[in-house]
């Protein structure tokens, strides 16, 4: 099996992220993880079709969701975490078929 990348290194500084337009550029220049931007819009058109106009707890929930996956592709620790949480995944799948 090969290896796939994550996605190139994110800039440390996330940018403003105060209205869904800016989660959407923000996923739109990459800054979150593959397929980010197609199911935040999915998401929230299947939310909005479901919810009352006058509650859009849902909406916001949704939104700082992805509003996150930016903020933690932007943490500076991020690709060494992962890479850590991969070693360690491998080593115990070799450890086990001993």
């Amino acid at each position: 099996m090969s290896e796939q990348p994550v996605q190139p290194q994110a800039p440390v500084e996330p940018p403003p992220m105060r209205t869904l337009g800016e989660v959407r550029a923000a996923l739109g220049a990459g800054l979150g993880f593959p397929g980010d931007l197609a199911r935040l819009e999915a998401e929230l058109t299947a939310t909005l079709n479901r919810v009352e106009f006058t509650d859009l707890h849902e909406v916001s929930e949704l939104i700082a969701a992805y509003r996150g996956h930016v903020l933690t592709r932007c943490d500076p620790d991020f690709e060494a975490s992962l890479a850590e949480g991969v070693e360690l995944a491998r080593s115990l799948k070799q450890e086990g078929h001993r």
